[in-house]
């Protein structure tokens, strides 16, 4: 053998060690081969998104997460709604940061879904992490892109809690990555990148795993390859999709589902694990 092929060799082994190393790191809390099923915005059908009732509701189903979108009050208290306005969701109107804790409070964030949920209230993060780690729960937190978003107040408060091992962040710039990993390293981090080339620049800056989107799933499913080539599990916000889709996610390796059907998608899950231990 000659030494250029030696080198050769050597190097293919290499290659194969280390893509057999990173394969291994592809799922977060689960066994590889399983998926994380997260509540998206906490939902279970027929249930009022981002409250109180809808986390309860979901961990009762036995999701693994309950994702909750964050921002802040004119206050400066971190509260949980998607919207940067409160018209979708409530019987109110205006921007959130346009809010003391006390008015929003007085809003009912239930009976856009039906009357039985009136009088519910937008929950602040506090009121969330109390319910959630009471429950034996995990949470994703979706940090919305604002300036007046205190970010140290969000880790500090997840730190009152003793709640750092059972909270993902979920960052949507390097820069969030980055200061998240300085103000607790021991957080894991969600890189909800905003486009399809930002996966590497997520990862070397300190993301432990990458959110994609179905749609870009569905235009390239070998996004999924390369973030777990380059050793990040892969979580995809499937929202409203149904059925067949959860079914084809599932075969596509990807190690976590955000899904507005957290039972369906867990009955899928337990059809595959009976479909293999045949």
């Amino acid at each position: 053998m000659t030494q250029l092929s030696y080198i050769l060799m050597i190097s293919c082994v290499a290659f194969m060690l280390c893509m057999s190393l990173t394969a291994g790191t592809a799922a977060i809390d689960k066994p590889r081969g399983t998926i994380v099923v997260v509540a998206h915005r906490g939902l279970a059908p027929g249930y009022p998104e981002n409250t109180l009732l809808a986390f309860r509701h979901a961990l009762s189903l036995g999701v693994d997460f309950i994702e909750v979108d964050l921002r802040m009050t004119k206050d400066g208290i971190p509260v949980i709604i998607h919207d940067d306005t409160v018209d979708r969701t409530t019987d109110g109107q205006g921007g959130v940061d346009t809010f003391t804790l006390s008015e929003i409070k007085k809003l009912d964030a239930g009976s856009f879904v039906s009357p039985e949920f009136a009088g519910t209230r937008i929950p602040t993060l506090e009121e969330t992490l109390a319910l959630v780690t009471s429950l034996g729960g995990k949470l994703l937190l979706d940090i919305k892109s604002s300036s007046d978003l205190d970010c140290e107040k969000v880790v500090r408060l997840v730190e009152r809690y003793h709640a750092v091992e059972n909270v993902v962040v979920g960052a949507r710039s390097v820069e969030d990555v980055k200061l998240f990993r300085s103000l607790n390293p021991n957080f894991r981090i969600l890189g909800l990148i905003p486009g399809v080339r930002d996966i590497k620049k997520f990862i070397e800056a300190g993301a432990d795993f990458i959110r994609l989107w179905l749609n870009w799933i569905r235009l390239y499913p070998p996004l999924i390859d390369q973030a777990h080539q380059l050793g990040k599990p892969v979580w995809i916000t499937a929202g409203p999709a149904g059925r067949d889709e959860l079914a084809e996610l599932i075969k596509l390796d990807v190690n976590g589902i955000l899904t507005d059907l957290p039972k369906v998608l867990m009955a899928l899950l337990a059809d595959s694990r009976k479909s293999i231990g045949r």
